[in-house]
């Protein structure tokens, strides 16, 4: 069980890191200069790297996220007692991972399709790009994930 608590603190962990991220770059608070900056900072990304090494290293790390996910939810499921509102959360938010990682490897085989140094950062701005409708979606999946998170923290640790 010690194991179970210490990856139910590791994945508050990654899921709060990864809402504090998502918030910072897409939230009312940033102005128009910091949007510039890190969009001037993902197109010479786009201009130095080729596509095909920037889907890979983008679709590893979406691999490596989605198991941990994966895990994660697996132990809420497993190990925590969820109210209905919990589990009718928790099926949602599962549903909704699924469709933003869907959308989210379909955005990457289009910068991984990409040759010219142009076509990718265009494809790099478009698939960061914060006022997308899929930006809402992936926020409902990252604060989902940081409830079902802290479900499993209050469940195995504080039981």
């Amino acid at each position: 069980m010690l194991g179970i608590q210490c990856y139910a603190i590791f994945w508050l962990l990654i899921s709060g890191y990864a809402l504090q991220t998502l918030l910072a770059h897409t939230g009312p608070d940033i102005d128009e200069e910091e949007r510039k900056q890190w969009q001037d900072e993902i197109e010479s990304m786009g201009k130095f790297f080729s596509g095909k090494s920037i889907g890979r290293v983008f679709l590893l790390m979406s691999v490596t996220l989605l198991a941990i996910d994966g895990l994660g939810f697996f132990f809420t499921y497993q190990y925590a007692e969820l109210r209905p509102w919990q589990q009718w959360a928790f099926y949602f938010v599962a549903g909704a991972l699924i469709v933003d990682s869907l959308v989210d490897f379909y955005r990457m085989r289009k910068i991984m399709a990409a040759d010219e140094p142009d076509e990718i950062a265009d494809r790099m701005t478009e698939y960061m790009d914060a006022t997308s409708a899929w930006t809402s979606l992936s926020m409902i999946v990252v604060s989902g994930k940081c409830l079902l998170a802290v479900v499993l923290v209050l469940w195995t640790v504080f039981r």
